[in-house]
């Protein structure tokens, strides 16, 4: 044999080998491939089952937030609408306590008649008892018709925080 035929046969041998080689590795990727391809799938579904599950928690907290709100509201407007305004004094009996004071601290001095003009809604004999409270307390003087503002409070007024 001549130096070319052993060389042709080398070269077909080296081909053989090489495409056996890219066959062999061809199946190999594709088998990779497939396995990544149905571990993608399944990632991908339970991504799908667990954006279900977010939504639905969403749609939940949702209305229940709108529902608790609705609730709120409703009792809101109950209240309102269902509470006296004319005689507060039985329903709120620190109201008339917390008006007469904060007239009689802006002011410092005033006549009873000028405190019954400035609180409303509650009868004067009502704010005539409040007044004379305040002044056995040592909060105001009131000698009959002028009360003046003698006393400045450090501590919280009954009914307040």
């Amino acid at each position: 044999m001549d130096t070319q035929v052993i060389l042709n046969i080398t070269t077909i041998t080296i081909s053989t080998i090489l495409s056996v080689g890219s066959i062999i590795l061809s199946i190999l990727f594709y088998r990779e491939s497939n396995k990544q391809n149905k571990e993608t799938s399944l990632l991908q579904t339970e991504i799908r089952n667990a954006i279900e599950k977010l939504e639905q928690l969403y749609n939940r907290t949702y209305t229940d937030t709108f529902g608790a709100l609705k609730t709120q509201l409703d009792a809101m407007q109950k209240h309102i609408f269902t509470s006296s305004v004319g005689d507060t004094a039985t329903r709120e009996p620190n109201n008339l306590r917390f008006s007469v004071l904060g007239c009689i601290t802006e002011r410092k001095t005033l006549t009873l008649n000028e405190l019954c003009t400035q609180v409303t809604g509650f009868r004067e004999t009502e704010i005539q008892s409040i007044v004379y409270c305040f002044h056995r307390e040592g909060l105001i003087s009131f000698d009959g018709k002028i009360i003046t503002y003698t006393k400045t409070i450090n501590q919280n007024i009954e009914g307040q925080g």
